[in-house]
């Protein structure tokens, strides 16, 4: 003890630093830098500096290590935690920060410190985040069956991001995912080619009878706009204007972030009236639900799949992909398409707008056609 110590907050080529300077057990004047966001955190995060020497015996030597070469991937982990994994916070509809899905993110991050946890950043390799792929790719999913790639790749890219922030903060030199070939691929995903077709449909509405009654409406208005289940899950009747037949899917319901319009069909239209009409008409409260479901359909969807002789592991995200193969097949742009899911990107549409084989049958025969003129 004895030794004096001067905490400050320093900018340094655009950079906010908290420094504690100290002189070591050979009287040696040493310098210790951690990156912050702010001058309030850097004050904070000189107290926590100046008490690492209070119980360092060794001359700062404690706190100098935990400067970048001494922190372990937990610290990482906590720290990221606390600035950036939190709900998704708004302002006038936009997302400020945070995650819309913060409680499967919370579940990436909880798989990633089971593994790293105690690893120190600086020891953390290419290999070790390519052995972690295979791992998970080879870990089955809880009840059974393989897990896919595109479940592991949400998770490297929470790796990725964690790893960025710690090559920001300078508590690593590099991050280690550019050390190597590729380890999150899209193009290696395993693509949808499940589609809807009409007479299949006749047989889910017709199974949405009895305690599965309240998934017909739900079916019919995913089919007809191609909205993702969670911006049906929570639609409110503000957004509804029945006798317009339009429907604004607000900002920070949607994926992108972004707001769009949707025209309802007749049968849509017909449902969301039963639906209005049942919820209390004009007399109901305009901020709840219009479909009032609160929790996973998953059990009655595979329940209605399973009386209507649906085969095929159909899932409820199929639906959104019938609706858009539905539109290429009406003669829709990809533009005009992707403006209904509320794409931002046209390689995104070209995902969703699924050739079936009645598809390239019609091509074929329209060929036939001009040949023969």
């Amino acid at each position: 003890m004895g030794r004096q110590r001067i905490g400050s907050v320093v900018k340094r080529k655009g950079r906010l630093y908290a420094r504690v300077q100290f002189a070591d057990e050979q009287g040696r004047k040493r310098d210790v830098l951690r990156c912050v966001s702010t001058r309030a955190l850097g004050r904070i995060t000189i107290k926590q500096m100046l008490r690492e020497t209070d119980d360092d015996d060794h001359g700062g030597m404690a706190l100098d290590s935990r400067g970048g070469a001494g922190r372990t991937f937990a610290d990482l982990a906590t720290y990221f935690e606390y600035h950036y994994l939190k709900p998704a916070s708004y302002v006038d509809g936009r997302k400020i920060s945070g995650y819309r899905s913060f409680i499967n993110f919370r579940c990436y991050m909880q798989t990633l410190r089971a593994h790293f946890d105690k690893k120190r950043l600086r020891g953390i390799t290419y290999s070790d985040i390519r052995d972690f792929k295979s791992l998970r790719h080879g870990t089955p999913i809880r009840g059974g069956g393989s897990r896919s790639l595109a479940s592991v790749h949400r998770e490297l890219a929470l790796m990725r991001r964690l790893l960025n922030v710690a090559l920001r903060e300078g508590w690593i030199l590099k991050n280690p995912f550019n050390a190597g070939e590729v380890l999150i691929s899209l193009a290696d995903e395993a693509t949808r080619e499940r589609i809807l077709s009409s007479e299949e449909e006749h047989r889910m509405l017709l199974a949405c009878a009895d305690s599965r009654a309240h998934l017909r409406p739900l079916l019919i208005f995913l089919l007809d706009t191609g909205c993702r289940q969670g911006e049906a899950f929570k639609l409110r009747w503000r957004d509804v204007d029945l006798k317009a037949g339009l429907i604004t899917i607000q900002a920070f319901n949607t994926k992108t972030a972004r707001a769009r319009q949707i025209a309802t069909t007749k049968r849509v239209t017909e449902e969301l009236w039963r639906l209005f009409e049942a919820s209390g008409g004009a007399g109901g409260d305009q901020a709840s639900l219009v479909f009032g479901i609160t929790s996973n359909v998953r059990r009655s969807f595979a329940s209605v799949c399973k009386i209507a002789g649906i085969k095929g592991g159909l899932r409820r995200h199929d639906l959104r992909h019938t609706h858009a193969s539905r539109l290429d097949d009406l003669g829709f742009s990809l533009a005009k398409i992707g403006g209904q899911l509320g794409h931002t990107k046209l390689q995104t549409t070209l995902r969703y707008v699924n050739r079936d084989a009645h598809a390239a049958r019609k091509v074929a025969t329209s060929l036939d056609g001009f040949n023969e003129t």
